[in-house]
């Protein structure tokens, strides 16, 4: 049996950890951590793509899963987005100018801008300075 760290929650931090979504008023949903690929703003609610074709929306705003998704090793790396670095495939610098963008493993292969104030995470999140 493998054993999680807990952190001062007591939610596991580590492989097999779970986030608990919102989807609506008395309805929520667990979710591996390692299958969301990333999580994006979307006016009020928040979206959350996953490997699958179908994407889960949570109904509270960014800001409120920052927090917990951080915990779980997700990097926030611009105000509209948290990536899981785990699916992270390639991170370059756009073609004009000194802004950066990311690309998502496949089957997902979506690309997200990274802001210049977001760059040290994501690199400390890959054990770069």
């Amino acid at each position: 049996m493998r054993k999680t760290r807990k952190s001062a929650s007591n939610a596991p931090t580590e492989g097999g950890a779970r986030l608990l979504l919102h989807l609506g008023p008395g309805l929520r949903q667990a979710i591996e951590s390692d299958e969301v690929y990333f999580v994006e703003a979307k006016d009020d609610d928040t979206e959350v793509r996953t490997r699958a074709a179908r994407v889960l929306e949570d109904v509270r705003p960014i800001g409120t899963l920052v927090a917990p998704f951080l915990r779980h090793g997700f990097v926030r790396i611009h105000r509209n987005y948290l990536v899981n670095p785990r699916h992270v495939r390639q991170i370059r610098r756009r073609p004009r100018g000194d802004d950066w963008e990311l690309t998502l493993d496949p089957p997902v292969n979506v690309v997200l801008p990274v802001s210049r104030s977001a760059l040290r995470a994501l690199w400390a999140a890959f054990g770069e300075e």
